[in-house]
Parts: C-alpha cells; sequence; structure tokens
C-alpha cells in the first residue's frame, strides 16, 4: 500500500534555524524539498572530503581485515582523518606509478631475450670510436633486399622474422626499414631495478595495510560527514523570508502528529496540507510482510511506482511466482532450489530474510508446477513411477502428446485473468466516476481477445457471445473513456486511439504464450542432454563419468537459461503487459526522512558558522 502523504511548510526565525534542523532530524518524519538550490562553500567543501574518504575506502577495501577484527577506533581529529586519506591517496598512486614503470621495465627486459644480453651502453662507446651498430626486425622479404649488402649480421631468426644487426666503420650503412632502438641500460640494471620498484610496492602496500586494520571507522566518518552535507543542504535550501526561513517537506499523514509536536513545542509555525501535485511527492510502501518478499525483485530492477499509481506487490508476488514456476518447470530444479535456499540460510546467519523467503516460495511453486506436469529433471522414466504418476494432471503433462494446445489455452487464461486484475484495479480508483464502465468495457474487450487468441492460435471455436463482448466493450469504451469532454467529442477522441489499443491487447494476450514456449524448450533441452549421456551406455567407470559430466554441464545450462528467462520473460509480463494495463510509469522516487543516525566511535558536533 503506498502510504498518503501530507505536505507541510514550517515557519522558523533565522537565529533558530539550526535548532529547528536539529529537532526536525529527531522527528525522523520528514522527506526535504528544498525550496531554493541548496548551493554553499560548506557543502562543496564537505563534498571534497566524502570525495577523498570514498577514494580512500576503495583502495584500503582490498586490505580490510575479516569482519569483526577491528582492534580499535582511534579519536582522530576531522584533520587528521583527511591527512591520513591523502596519505594513503598519495601511496596509492606512487604505488600505481611503480607499477606502470615495472610493465615499461619488464618490456624493456624482454627487449633482451630477442637481441642478447648485451650493454647497450657499449654501443655508445663504440659510436664514440666511430664504429656504428644498427638494429632491424625485418620478414622475409626485407632481408632479401640486404644480400648485397655488407657487414649485415643475423642476430637472431624465427618463423615470421629475421633479426639482424648493421655494422659500418666511418660510414654509414643504414638499411631502408624502420630501426630497432634498444634500451638505455642493461638487463642486468634493469632487473635490480625492478627489484627493488617490487621493494617499493611492498612497503607502500604494507602502508596501506595498516590504515586498513580500521576501516570501519573510516566508513563511519564518511556517513558523518555525509549527515554534515545532509545538514547543510537542508540549512541552505530553506527560503529566507525577511528574519524567518521557510521550509517544506512531505511527511506519510500516519505520522504527521509528531511533527506537529515538535512544532508546536518548539513554537514553530506550520501549515499543512493535501497532496496536489503528485509529481514530487515521495514513495512509502507499507505491506504486510508475506507480500514484502518481492521487495528485492523491485530493488534489482531499481523500480518504483508514483505517488499517484499503483502499489502492485501482491498481485507482482503472486504472478511473478507463476512465471517463475512455468519458465522453470521442473520440480527436480525446484528441489535443488529449494536445498540452496537452507543451505544459505544456515551458512549466511546475516542475510536478509526476504530474499530467502522468496526463494522458498519460488522453489514450493516450482516443485508443484514441475509435479503436476510430472517434470523431474526432464525424466519421463521418473514421470512413471507409481508415487510420481499420481501427482501428474494429464491435461498438462509435460510428456503428453496432444498437451501442447491446453498449455498455450492456459497460458491465455493466465494473462487474461492478469490484465483482467489490472483493469479492475483501475476500476476502483474511479469506482464514482461514469468512467469506470469504461474499464469494463476494456475486461470485455480482452476476453474478446482471449477467445480471439484460442481460435487464431490453437484453433480453438470463436463462441458467439465473443461477439457480444467485442460490441458492448467497445460501446462502453468509446462513450465512457472522456466523458469530461461530452459525448461526440469523447467518442471522436477515443475512436482514434482505439484500433490501435484493441490490436495491443491481442498482442498481449498472445505474449503470454512465452510462459509454454520457454517451459516446453526447458523441458525439451534437459530431455536431450540425458539422452545425450545415456546414449552409449554406462558400462565402464569411465563412460559413467563422462554421463556425469554431460548430466551436470547440461541441466546446469538449462537452469541458468531458465533463470534467464525469468528475468527477460517472468519479469517483462509484469512491468510491460500488465503494468502497460495499468497505465503505469514506475516514476516513484523513494521516501527518505531527514533523521539522526548515531554512530557510535565517531564524535558529532553541531554544525556552527551556518
Amino acid at each position: 500500500m503506498i502510504e498518503r502523504m501530507q505536505k507541510i511548510t514550517l515557519l522558523v526565525s533565522a537565529k533558530e534555524q539550526e535548532d529547528f534542523i536539529e529537532a526536525l532530524k529527531e522527528t525522523g518524519a520528514v522527506h526535504v524539498k528544498h525550496l531554493q538550490p541548496p548551493a554553499a562553500h560548506e557543502i562543496t567543501f564537505i563534498e571534497d572530503k566524502i570525495s577523498k574518504l570514498d577514494a580512500m575506502l576503495t583502495v584500503l577495501g582490498p586490505f580490510a581485515p575479516e569482519k569483526g577484527e577491528e582492534p580499535y577506533e582511534p579519536p582522530c581529529s576531522e584533520q587528521e582523518i583527511i591527512e591520513i586519506a591523502n596519505e594513503i591517496l598519495d601511496a596509492h598512486k606512487e604505488k600505481e606509478d611503480c607499477f606502470i614503470r615495472i610493465n615499461d621495465l619488464e618490456k624493456q627486459s624482454r627487449w633482451f631475450d630477442v637481441w642478447g644480453g648485451f650493454d647497450p651502453v657499449m654501443m655508445s662507446e663504440l659510436e664514440r670510436k666511430s664504429i656504428k651498430i644498427k638494429l632491424y626486425k625485418l620478414n622475409k622479404d626485407q632481408f632479401k633486399e640486404t644480400k648485397e649488402k655488407k657487414d649485415i649480421y643475423v642476430v637472431k631468426k624465427d618463423k615470421d622474422y629475421i633479426y639482424v644487426a648493421a655494422i659500418s666503420v666511418n660510414e654509414e650503412n643504414d638499411l631502408p626499414f624502420e630501426e630497432i632502438i634498444p634500451p638505455k641500460i642493461s638487463q642486468e640494471r634493469i632487473k635490480e631495478l625492478i627489484k627493488n620498484l617490487r621493494h617499493k610496492v611492498k612497503g607502500l602496500e604494507n602502508k596501506i595495510r595498516e590504515e586498513a586494520v580500521i576501516i570501519g571507522f573510516f566508513k563511519k566518518c564518511k556517513k558523518r560527514f555525509e549527515k554534515e552535507k545532509e545538514f547543510f543542504s537542508v540549512f541552505f535550501g530553506m527560503k529566507e523570508e525577511g528574519r524567518f526561513a521557510l521550509f517544506q517537506g512531505f511527511c506519510p499523514e500516519k505520522r504527521i502528529k509528531k511533527v506537529i509536536k515538535m512544532a508546536e513545542k518548539n513554537g514553530i509555525g506550520y501549515f499543512i496540507e493535501d497532496i496536489k501535485d503528485p509529481e514530487d511527492v515521495p514513495v512509502l510502501i507499507t505491506n504486510p510482510r508475506w507480500i514484502r518478499i518481492i521487495n528485492p525483485v523491485f530493488q534489482f530492477m531499481n523500480t518504483l511506482p508514483g505517488y499517484d499509481e499503483f502499489d502492485i506487490s501482491a498481485p507482482f508476488l503472486i504472478f511473478f511466482s507463476i512465471f517463475f514456476a512455468m519458465l522453470i518447470g521442473d520440480a527436480g530444479y525446484g528441489f535443488l532450489f529449494l536445498f540452496l535456499t537452507i543451505f544459505a540460510q544456515r551458512k549466511f546467519k546475516n542475510i536478509p530474510k526476504e530474499p530467502i523467503f522468496l526463494l522458498y516460495v519460488l522453489s514450493s511453486f516450482t516443485i508443484l508446477w514441475g509435479a503436476v506436469t510430472g517434470t523431474w529433471f526432464g525424466a519421463e522414466q521418473i514421470a512413471r513411477l507409481p508415487f510420481f504418476h499420481s501427482l501428474v494432471v494429464e491435461k498438462i503433462s509435460s510428456f503428453g502428446d496432444a498437451n501442447q494446445n491446453f498449455l498455450i489455452f492456459l497460458c491465455f487464461i493466465i494473462g487474461a485473468v492478469q490484465l483482467t486484475i489490472a483493469h479492475l484495479f483501475r476500476a476502483v480508483r474511479i469506482i464514482n466516476s461514469s468512467k469506470v464502465l469504461a474499464e469494463l468495457g476494456w475486461i470485455m474487450i480482452l476476453w474478446g481477445m482471449f477467445f480471439a487468441a484460442g481460435k487464431f492460435v490453437i484453433g480453438r471455436v470463436f463462441p458467439s457471445y465473443g461477439v457480444w463482448l467485442f460490441s458492448i466493450g467497445i460501446g462502453l469504451v468509446l462513450f465512457f473513456s472522456k466523458p469530461e469532454k461530452g459525448i461526440l467529442k469523447g467518442v471522436l477522441s477515443t475512436l482514434a486511439e482505439l484500433p490501435l489499443s484493441i490490436i495491443s491487447s491481442f498482442s498481449d494476450i498472445v505474449s503470454y504464450l512465452r510462459l509454454f514456449a520457454v517451459g516446453y524448450a526447458s523441458v525439451i533441452v534437459a530431455e536431450s542432454f540425458n539422452e545425450m549421456a545415456l546414449a552409449g551406455g554406462i558400462n565402464s567407470v569411465m563412460g559413467g563419468f563422462i554421463a556425469a559430466i554431460i548430466l551436470f554441464l547440461g541441466h546446469t545450462l538449462n537452469i541458468v537459461l531458465g533463470c534467464m528467462a525469468v528475468v527477460v520473460h517472468g519479469v517483462r509480463l509484469n512491468m510491460l503487459e500488465f503494468s502497460g494495463h495499468l497505465g503505469m510509469q514506475w516514476s516513484g522516487k523513494k521516501y527518505e526522512p531527514f533523521k539522526e543516525e548515531v554512530e557510535e566511535g565517531v564524535g558529532t558536533k553541531k554544525m556552527s558558522g551556518a
């Protein structure tokens, strides 16, 4: 359920502005709306500190100790924290520079692997004595051009190139090719430099590791700076009106009394109004615990309904579970998910409960669907066993020869039901308006399209009352979609959009066919790998090992493809088809109240000079 919000305006004396912000923070109920862009040098200064700490934490991350191993939190001042951050960032940059230098030196060292381990300094000494040595890397055709030249010596050959040295005394013996320039120092000196740089890198890493011991402390420092920035953002986001400052924000209706109590206690003027423009209003969704298990999916997609839209958590959870089961489609895989979930819950004690319970639900739905369709790791032999066979519903069995059309028909039913729910949601919201008749008209059109999909896709008989569903539904949509424009203008305006909308409804119903197609493909893939693994029989240990490898890799691939299908198809049916019929834009912004967060070990201070 999307919580009802109220807009609150507070008027406070400018000299008491800081105390007001602290009191507001203690309520922890108001989502701040800036009346002017919060811009000040204090904010810029804090942002620089946060950026620096953020960069330092990235550097310290790989060297951080195991959780719970931090021995202490030093009583550092703010200045000392920034100095430590500068030292760590400088050490990191110096380390990166060392690695760049090491890579360059290693490249130079590899040069000697081709040309030999001579000292390039000797070439300079010889040149001073008028003996010039020039090096070239030639292909075979280029090398043929040098046969008439004197004092050309082959240093090395490989299958592609010939490495030569041209030597001249008191005269030029250049070749018309690109000259290879040797390093300026010997290979021994290069190796020595690399050794020294690696030693330096080790020292720098030890310095970083020493500070990484208290990485938790630095994270708390960053949070404190973020809170300071938030404070200043609220302060400078208020609008000055003479000797007063004006503040605005949004508060859930059920928490507004807490804010009123704070305002009256501190002698602050306030004005509360209902929401008129939902565009800027933050969204707070509260649901029972059993519905909240779907939240990880919304967080994964980073989606939130707008304030004036619908909370579809409950239908999303129900249909997503059905889609998951049909797309994965295998009870064996369902049990595998279930065991992995139990293992994860026992192994990782601090794992959030919501994704765990969601996986329990999805696993259970998958087991149930796989059981009634007789799908156990794609093996028909398992489905024929007495116990497993007793669970199978023959009309939807995965191994029935004539079941495909009924399964497609079942997918169309699921689609029609889900899209009908979407229009019922819309109808309930406008129950006191004549527009509710248009929503009922759309429901009739949807079910007419359901029968049309059955006729065109799987050859089912189109019922005679289907024509009446279309006729009455189109009439209701035409006359009651836009009654505010008047009958004639409303009908003409709706008529321009209606044909495409009706065609879209048909494609939306047919879109649910993907549930059957992907689920059926999953069964075929599993069955194919089973046959591939057991085709030659298991007559030896090696044969059994190879069969096991094929089964493992094949079913792993099938599970991965199934999980990808859930993201692509299972989520899509909810986020596009269902949400499209609801008219949702997913334009919401999260409700984030301005509140106090006490951090142990990091001193807090009241902002001054604001």
